[in-house]
């Protein structure tokens, strides 16, 4: 009688029982088959039903088999596609697909798979057949195992290639796409514990910026579960991972193995906790947020990785395989996780080369994030050849969450220091000091090892970047190191409260530093151009002495649009000593992406040596240098580039102040109120032209485009006037929400001494300029006086300069020197963007003085810039080749005794420019 409940799993046991038997004498190629273990009859199976080994110790696979019973045809594309995708995962060239009745071999050629033999012998049509016609089959497993063993022998097929035992990305890729069902799953917890809730609110205020969102953004809300559930799902691939490859060096951890089908979650956890007690690694088996909410279908996913790792003879696989299967796993996890935010290799090498003098020295990374920072220390040392023993103890890291603890411990384990401990824990860097005890595990005999932070030599770290927002709820006590600043330094100013996160962090380290110690910090470019950023850097050259700033002027080093990054290099200092003047800081910009640099140590030691080269541009200005340059105004995102000629050119210039009142554009909140679109109805008196933006401003005129409510009277006022119109589109209002703070506009919009509905006509304007320049930059003149929105600076002429001539003063505020002074003023972001300040424009914006020239040569600049006027505007530097503005540059300067400089301004600016547009990546134009 048939077996009715003999399926696909049965009939692959008797086939690798029964290949075993028949390859048991004989030295083919081919000398065993495992697979047993792994086999299950489900759509997200990981790995084939049949593996087939080169040894008899079932190190090292061969070939996977995938079976179906004859009811499922061979040409099935599932069953192909799903085969594929298992054939890669173990890296093989090759697959037999098998349904009783026939069997086909497919091998790889390039990218593609082809069938290479087909067999077909047996007339079996469904699954109650096969097991009472087991002769039929055998005959036939007999037969390709010959055949399959003459491919190998003869090379038709190869093996693979490859020195790792699984390809890591195709396991991640598929466990990862139960994102979704694991972040369901949290979801319904979450409605039924305020707790885990808590938690991960939490997690997400700190960590969001981390994976490229903002806590505080609703648009980024939705991204909050799918993100953990990446690295819940990750953290458990690294668990199972890293289990296995240490059961060759513990006993204790071999327990891993009783993680199978019948395992829960909660029980895996504890046996995951139970190896950590014996073996150390808390750091990588320790329980995050949500660990056990992982979906059922990744769950067993993850099993299967697991008993097919456990059911692999690990023992007898050569270390080196096991630490590139470690390694490409992190690597790729990064990719996948942390994506464009984890530190380029490339540029962690840079920084600890430019860093670390002393190879020997204490290196500490206090925001380890992925891990590939400290690593890059790590390697420097062994490049040296400093002492493994001397390496791990000068190695340190650290971090806030969990996580970027886990991918750091994983990061920096190697064969050559298993059973060691390394200094990696969890801490947040404000409260790092001298001294601290720190306890960790004996990984040989797990016992209890506490160390003390010790005074450390160099500080290497990718400072995280959390804006001032999310700052009072991750770190509301951050911003007490102004009082030790104050103490300190007894400065009048200290760190501004719109500073972001990464500006704090420098002064916490100080007391962690010895002395001549270093810091080398990634940071955001925007202490370079921002009112904090002056702050910033008036305060720490007070604590640090600031060797050099690097920055990229070909492409950004993060992939990511929103994040322009610089490279801050700086000694330690004793507050207490005197300024050194004649100290150079050296503005290093590289002239080719990192990453088609061949030789990083080459760059760092040019860049050292202050000596240019194809890959680097180098400004040097000393101390007393760059206190001239701040006192004319310029910012450090200007330095550079060559500013030698700007204190002579200075004599000409005069600050625009003394001519302009500067105003910024109107702010009111509710477009649609204070914006009205046409039938409003609203009594003429009411109604203002206002310039919204310079997008239609193709020459140097700006027209107002667009009306804008205005009315300053009361309601009783508008009620005795009988003004209906007005009164009606008020009163229209009253009882609508503010999309944004969801309260009643006449509350939302309330203003000292103003009437809720109220919008200011004071701030008129006869110039404006964007506080966004793309590729023209230019102050643009408002065909009459009005007033202008908040995303423009404008200029108002003085009473007393009323009669100037218009077309004068927008030569003035338009040629090359004042198009130097806005490039120079701001900072690039990602997509190219310039950003300005109206404190920094109305604080230190420069024109050539009017007050050098006779009424004649103020006529002659009239007439040269006519021209231009007349015409549309160009993109910068195309705007540079033309005739006409040549001409007028040309004559401007010359007028001003300065015509010998202009090359130099020229190139100053250009070189600026086409910096900022850098990390703009250009569009690959389509075959």
């Amino acid at each position: 009688m048939p077996q009715i409940n003999y399926n696909e799993r049965s009939w692959a046991i008797d086939v690798i029982s029964e290949i075993n038997i028949y390859l048991a004498n004989k030295s083919w190629h081919v000398k065993s088959a495992g697979g047993e273990n792994t086999i299950r009859n489900e759509k997200s199976s990981l790995f084939p039903d049949v593996l087939i080994f080169k040894d008899s110790a079932k190190k090292i696979i061969l070939q996977g088999w995938e079976l179906k019973m004859p009811d499922t045809p061979i040409t099935d594309t599932e069953l192909i596609n799903n085969a594929k995708i298992k054939s890669e995962i173990l890296n093989n060239n090759s697959f037999i697909l098998w349904n009783v009745t026939s069997a086909v071999l497919y091998v790889k050629k390039g990218n593609t798979y082809s069938i290479l033999k087909s067999w077909d012998s047996i007339d079996l049509h469904s699954r109650s057949e096969v097991k009472e016609n087991e002769n039929l089959w055998k005959d036939l497993l007999h037969t390709i195992l010959e055949d399959l063993n003459d491919y190998f022998e003869h090379g038709e097929i190869t093996e693979s290639g490859s020195s790792e035992i699984l390809a890591i990305d195709k396991i991640i890729d598929i466990v990862l796409e139960n994102i979704d069902s694991t972040a369901e799953n949290i979801k319904e917890n979450i409605k039924s514990s305020a707790v885990l809730d808590a938690q991960i609110d939490n997690w997400w205020l700190s960590s969001a910026a981390e994976y490229g969102f903002s806590s505080q953004a609703q648009k980024d809300a939705k991204h909050k579960l799918p993100t953990l559930s990446k690295v819940i799902l990750t953290d458990w691939f690294f668990k199972i991972i890293f289990g296995n490859i240490i059961k060759r060096y513990f006993n204790e951890a071999k327990i891993i193995e009783t993680i199978t089908y019948d395992t829960t979650v909660s029980e895996a956890l504890q046996i995951i906790a139970n190896i950590s007690e014996h073996c150390n690694f808390w750091n990588i088996f320790g329980n995050n947020i949500a660990n056990e909410l992982v979906s059922d279908n990744a769950w067993k996913q993850l099993v299967q990785l697991n008993v097919f790792l456990s059911n692999l003879n690990i023992g007898g696989v050569d270390i080196q395989i096991l630490q590139n299967l470690l390694q490409s796993s992190i690597a790729y996890a990064k990719r996948k996780v942390a994506g464009q935010f984890a530190t380029p290799p490339q540029l962690a090498d840079l920084l600890t080369r430019l860093t670390i003098d002393k190879k020997g020295g204490i290196t500490f990374d206090p925001c380890c994030g992925t891990g590939t920072i400290i690593k890059q220390a790590y390697s420097l040392k062994e490049e040296y050849e400093i002492g493994q023993e001397q390496i791990i103890e000068s190695i340190w890291a650290s971090d806030k969450h969990s996580f970027p603890i886990q991918l750091s411990t994983l990061t920096l384990s190697n064969p050559g220091n298993i059973g060691k401990i390394l200094h990696i824990f969890r801490s947040d860097v404000i409260e790092l000091h001298v001294g601290q005890t720190i306890a960790f595990k004996d990984p040989n005999n797990g016992n209890q090892v506490e160390k003390q932070l010790p005074m450390v030599d160099y500080v290497v770290s990718n400072l995280p970047f959390i804006r001032e927002k999310e700052i009072k709820k991750l770190n509301p006590n951050i911003k007490e190191i102004n009082k030790l600043i104050r103490e300190q330094t007894k400065a009048k100013k200290t760190l501004s409260k719109k500073s972001d996160m990464f500006a704090y962090i420098p002064f916490y380290l100080y007391d962690i530093i010895s002395d001549n110690g270093k810091i080398g910090l990634i940071l955001s470019n925007a202490w370079l151009g921002t009112d904090y950023g002056e702050i910033f850097l008036e305060l720490i050259q007070k604590y640090f002495n600031i060797d050099r700033v690097v920055i990229s002027g070909k492409g950004r080093w993060f992939n990511n649009a929103k994040v322009v990054t610089t490279l801050l290099i700086a000694t330690k200092r004793n507050i207490s000593d005197p300024i050194d003047l004649d100290r150079r800081i050296s503005f290093c910009t590289l002239k080719e992406k990192l990453e088609n640099i061949a030789d990083i140590k080459k760059l760092s030691s040019e860049i050292i040596l202050n000596k240019e080269s194809d890959w680097v541009n180098i400004q040097s200005y000393s101390i007393n240098e760059i206190k001239q340059l701040e006192n004319i105004g310029i910012p450090w995102s200007g330095y550079f580039a060559n500013l030698n000629w700007l204190p002579t050119v200075a004599e000409k210039l005069i600050d625009s102040k003394k001519y302009f009142d500067f105003i910024r554009g109107e702010r009111r909140g509710c477009n649609r109120m204070f914006y009205p679109a046409k039938g409003h109805g609203i009594e003429d008196e009411y109604i203002e032209p206002v310039l919204k933006n310079l997008k239609k401003a193709s020459s140097f005129i700006a027209t107002s485009q667009t009306q804008a409510f205005c009315c300053s009277k009361s309601i009783e006022e508008l009620e005795t006037l009988n003004h209906t119109g007005t009164l009606n589109w008020i009163r229209s209002f009253e009882n609508q929400m503010d999309k944004t703070n969801k309260k009643l506009l006449p509350i939302a919009l309330r203003k000292p001494n103003m009437f809720w509905y109220e919008m200011s006509t004071k701030n008129m304007a006869d110039f404006v300029v964007n506080i966004n320049f793309d590729k023209s930059l230019f102050i643009a003149m408002l065909d009459k006086r009005s007033f202008f929105d908040q995303r423009m600076i404008g200029f108002s002429i003085k009473e007393q300069y009323k009669d100037e001539n218009k077309i004068f003063l927008l030569a003035l505020l338009n040629n090359i020197l004042s198009m130097f002074f806005i490039e120079s003023f701001g900072f690039g972001r990602g997509l190219g963007a310039l950003d300005l300040r109206e404190t920094k424009f109305k604080k230190d914006f420069k024109i050539l003085n009017p007050e050098l020239l006779s009424d004649a040569q103020k006529k002659e600049i009239i007439k040269a810039f006519q021209p231009i006027f007349n015409r549309d505007r160009l993109p910068l530097e195309k705007e540079l080749q033309q005739k006409d503005r040549i001409d007028f540059e040309l004559m401007l300067l010359k007028i001003y005794g300065l015509d010998k400089y202009y090359d130099t301004i020229k190139q100053t600016l250009l070189h600026l420019y086409k910096t900022r547009f850098a990390v703009k990546e250009k569009k690959r134009k389509k075959a």
